[in-house]
């Protein structure tokens, strides 16, 4: 989701700048807790009608490689309670005024109407490992999305691993219907047993399943 505005590229930021996570609901109460990137100053929210903007102050310039992890920490956080629209690592802008007026502003209707949509869901990433380093077969696969699809909203290829002999399945599904995913893949992994290994990971922001225009 390309985002106006400077993203540690480019000049030096003028200090603080605005570390820009993601799109939430107007309503989000920020956690006084949230650890976000690096030092972060005290994360908040910036709000303009139906949405707002998870931010924190930042003097960084350049990503760190410490700086994903705790970006992702903080959205997957976020998204076991709230909707949530993620924006990529290392979204930075000059300040408040950029936040409204690049992102909020021009963007409201579409953001809202995305969070709507999320309202109770969140992703959950599939992750099927092969014994033996064999390749993932499309058969599989296709068991896979066959018995995850009653219990889910969307389906998507995940996010490679860089692994030959992994596969993953993005499952976007309500939050209350977690325990019937489990129960899903625990009946697949019965029969894969010592052929294929299931892991499951979420709640997730829906990384996924975030449009990309």
């Amino acid at each position: 989701m390309p985002v106006p505005g400077e993203q540690n590229q480019g000049a030096r930021l003028r200090a603080p700048a605005l570390y820009v996570y993601g799109i939430v609901p107007a309503d989000v109460e920020v956690d006084g807790q949230a650890q976000g990137v690096g030092e972060a100053g005290t994360m908040r929210v910036i709000r303009h009608r139906e949405i707002a903007a998870l931010v924190s102050e930042t003097d960084q310039n350049t990503p760190r490689p410490t700086d994903r992890a705790a970006h992702e920490d903080l959205l997957d956080a976020t998204a076991a309670e709230v909707p949530v629209l993620p924006l990529p690592c290392g979204t930075v802008v000059p300040d408040r005024a950029a936040v409204l007026d690049g992102l909020l502003k021009p963007r409201h209707d579409e953001f809202a109407r995305a969070l709507r949509e999320l309202e109770g869901r969140a992703e959950y990433l599939v992750e099927l490992r092969y014994a033996a380093q064999e390749r993932p077969r499309e058969p599989d696969v296709r068991a896979l999305v066959e018995a995850l699809a009653p219990v889910s909203a969307r389906l998507s290829p995940g996010r490679p691993t860089g692994r030959r002999d992994t596969a993953r399945l993005a499952v976007l599904a309500e939050t209350r219907r977690a325990g019937e995913l489990e129960r899903a893949l625990d009946t697949l992994a019965e029969g894969w047993a010592g052929r294929i290994e299931l892991r499951l990971f979420g709640p997730l922001a829906p990384y996924d399943f975030v449009p990309s225009g």
